[in-house]
Formats: C-alpha cells, sequence, structure tokens
C-alpha cells in the first residue's frame, strides 16, 4: 500500500507543482497542512486538551500565503498573526468555564507552528523564483519547483530505505522505547537510499558535488529526528499513529513528519547558503 499511495501521490505532486505558477500547490500544501493540524488537535484532546482549533485553522492560511511571498513582501503578517493568535487565544481562554490556558494554549500553538509553520517551508520553496535546465529533459523548468521535488524525494527515498533494509536486516534498534522499529542498520540504509537520490537530482541541475552530498547526508539524518520527534509525542498521547488517511503509512503526519523537519533546513539552506 506504501507504494500505491506513491503512485498516486507523485504525478499528483508534479502537476500541482506545475500549474498555475505554483498556486495549486499552495492551496494543497494548506489541506495537508489542515489535515495534519486536524490530526494533531484529535490527538491533543486524547489527552485532555481542548486546543482553539478554528483559530489554529486561519493561522495556517495566512502562513501559507505569506510563505508564497518567501516571508518577504508580507513581513508584517507573520508577527501580526502571531500577535492575534496569542491575544485571541488568550481572551477566548478567559471565556471558557474549565479553562485551562497553559494545557489548552500550548496544543493550540505547537499544532499551529508544527503543522502550519513547518509545512509552509514546502511553499516557500516552490516560490524560490527563476528557471534551471534539467538534463534528461533538455528544457527549462521552475527552479523552486525542482527544488520541491528534490527535498521530497529525497526524504521519501531515505524513508523508504530505512524502511525496507530496516524491516529485513535491522537488528540494532536506535530508540527502542520511542520508536521500536528504527533500526541502525536501517539508518545507515536511508542514508545511502536519500544521498543516491540526492545525485540523481542534483547531477540533473548540475549542482556541484559537495552541495549533492551534504544535503543527501543531512535530508536523512534530519528526517530521523523529525519521525522521532513525532513519535515522541505519539507515545505521550498513548497511540500508534495519529491518523489512517494514507494506505499503509497512517496519516497525513506519520507521513510527512522527517519532511516537516527537513524543508525548512533545505530551504536555509538552497538560498543562504547555496543562493538560489
Amino acid at each position: 500500500m506504501r507504494f500505491v499511495s506513491g503512485i498516486i501521490g507523485i504525478p499528483l505532486l508534479i502537476v500541482l507543482l506545475l500549474v498555475g505558477h505554483g498556486l495549486p500547490f499552495v492551496l494543497g500544501v494548506w489541506a495537508l497542512a489542515i489535515l495534519g493540524l486536524n490530526e494533531f488537535y484529535r490527538g491533543a484532546r486524547k489527552i485532555g486538551s481542548r486546543p482553539q482549533e478554528w483559530l489554529g485553522y486561519a493561522c495556517t492560511l495566512v502562513f501559507m500565503f505569506s510563505a508564497h511571498e518567501r516571508y518577504q513582501t508580507s513581513v508584517l503578517a507573520i508577527p501580526a498573526v502571531l500577535t492575534v493568535l496569542v491575544l485571541t487565544s488568550l481572551a477566548i481562554e478567559l471565556l471558557r468555564p474549565d479553562r485551562a490556558p497553559l494545557q489548552n494554549l500550548g496544543a493550540t500553538f505547537l499544532g499551529v507552528v508544527y503543522c502550519g509553520w513547518l509545512f509552509s517551508y514546502l511553499v516557500a520553496l516552490r516560490s524560490v523564483s527563476g528557471d534551471i535546465r534539467v538534463v534528461c529533459l533538455n528544457r527549462m523548468v521552475p527552479i523552486g519547483a525542482w527544488l520541491v521535488l528534490f527535498v521530497v524525494f529525497a526524504a521519501w527515498a531515505a524513508d523508504t530505505g530505512a524502511y525496507l533494509i530496516g524491516r529485513k536486516w535491522g537488528s540494532r534498534r536506535i530508540a527502542p522505547v520511542l520508536s521500536p522499529g528504527k533500526t541502525w542498520e536501517g539508518t545507515v540504509a536511508g542514508i545511502v537510499w536519500s544521498l543516491a537520490m540526492s545525485v540523481v537530482m542534483g547531477s540533473l541541475i548540475a549542482m556541484p558535488w559537495v552541495h549533492i552530498i551534504i544535503l543527501g547526508i543531512g535530508i536523512a539524518l534530519i528526517s530521523l529526528v523529525g519521525d522521532l520527534a513525532e513519535s515522541s509525542m505519539k507515545r505521550e498521547i498513548g497511540i500508534k499513529d495519529f491518523g489512517s488517511l494514507l494506505p499503509g503509512h497512517g496519516g497525513i503526519l506519520d507521513r510527512f513528519d522527517g519532511l516537516l523537519f527537513v524543508a525548512p533546513l533545505f530551504y536555509y539552506y538552497v538560498t543562504l547558503v547555496m543562493g538560489y
């Protein structure tokens, strides 16, 4: 079922990236973020929190369109939306008869940042301007679209390699309490698969080898941290998966946990270090 999800998801991702100057991709990522945020809030309710969900959804929408401008022309929107989030949520919490601001607003804010803010970096990547020639296609494509494909494919390669090799040959567990299925053998395989995908994606746009190697290894390791971070939240809640929307994967957060950590750091690397 994992492969079936990939067969459907990859062509859809490419279409959303290439049509409408990336706007359909913005809406698609927003939909993923909303679904992920819903999973997060549903999990938070299981341990007694009552997050202010509608406020979280609204803030997530603002993050997406701010990221579409690469956090530049709408620079005032981010401080404004965070200010509104804090003040409004605190005021609403006062009106609740069984108020619990630390618990309820902690879940509200973490959900907004974890799902809304981190997902928005995929939109910021797509919004990187300019075109670049892809060798095998012999044509120009939007550099932002290619960067999104790069990070998504490399992160998925790391996850797939770690899953397949770890499941068959893995024996030495990395974090048996948080994630019993994660092994050192699988981690090494994830690094190799991520590096191989990075070589393919980077070579097709003549990316310097030093950046290909750094990104290939870094994506695999950071993705692992993101996976373990999500596992720690699931262990606190007492659930195996955040959802069941994606066959073979679980929920949105279960599928994109590693990418949520990778996307922001990948964005800053390619923009600040590589100058895109």
